[in-house]
């Protein structure tokens, strides 16, 4: 009987220590460092002194979880327009003949900036040929 409560009683602690905590603002998801005054002082929707969108949205994640080839070299509406086009396709030769020319796009870009041209990981079509986006 004394086990049970000792276990009752260590239960108890450590809920009312977990309530306390979410009281607080303590660590864990939810409202934080970024929440709060800072979010709105800036006037702008998401400024503030936080750590950013969170899980999942943070810089460098585009539509689909990337930006794509050559995305550092794009506007954000060429990025949009490129990532509509690669999921227009119907057949991988579509695919393939549209990256060819999105390859060159992005070669002129680099050598316009001085810049190298970054590789290419793999091809983008045959992954999507792989995961059902073609018949």
């Amino acid at each position: 009987m004394k086990k049970l409560t000792l276990v009752m009683g260590a239960a108890a602690a450590a809920i009312a220590a977990s309530l306390a905590l979410a009281q607080a603002g303590g660590p864990g998801y939810g409202p934080g460092p970024g929440a709060g005054p800072c979010a709105t002082t800036a006037g702008a929707p998401g400024a503030g002194c936080g750590y950013g969108p969170g899980m999942g949205g943070g810089p460098g994640m585009g539509k689909g979880g990337g930006h794509g080839y050559g995305a550092q070299l794009l506007t954000p509406e060429e990025r949009t327009a490129h990532w509509n086009a690669m999921h227009s396709f119907k057949t991988i030769d579509e695919c393939n003949a549209y990256l060819a020319e999105h390859k060159k796009l992005v070669a002129e870009r680099a050598q316009e900036k001085g810049l190298p041209v970054p590789p290419q990981r793999g091809n983008m079509c045959e992954r999507m040929k792989a995961h059902g986006f073609f018949s």
